[in-house]
């Protein structure tokens, strides 16, 4: 998840990640998520039903963690964030 740290959440409609050209990386991966150049992971994307991937497409438009299964051209059922405060 460094890849994410510090970064503002990015939606369809608030552009907040390091791509330009007119494709937002919320447009790409069809969800809203901590975006840099674009992830590493995707844990608000859509669920496909192709658990073994590779997408279509070969971007990973599901439920993705880069390194889960060493691809993230793997689509998860389900996941869970837990948010904890960081003693300072």
């Amino acid at each position: 998840m460094a890849h994410h740290n510090g970064r503002k959440f990015s939606t369809r409609d608030q552009d907040n990640d390091d791509q330009n050209g007119a494709e937002t990386c919320a447009e790409k991966f069809r969800g809203g998520w901590w975006y840099g150049s674009c992830m590493k992971a995707n844990l608000n994307g859509i669920y496909l039903d192709a658990p073994d991937g590779p997408y279509p497409t070969g971007y990973p438009y599901g439920l993705a963690w880069l390194y889960w299964h060493g691809t993230h051209e793997y689509s998860l059922k389900r996941t869970e964030m837990k948010i904890r405060k960081v003693p300072s």
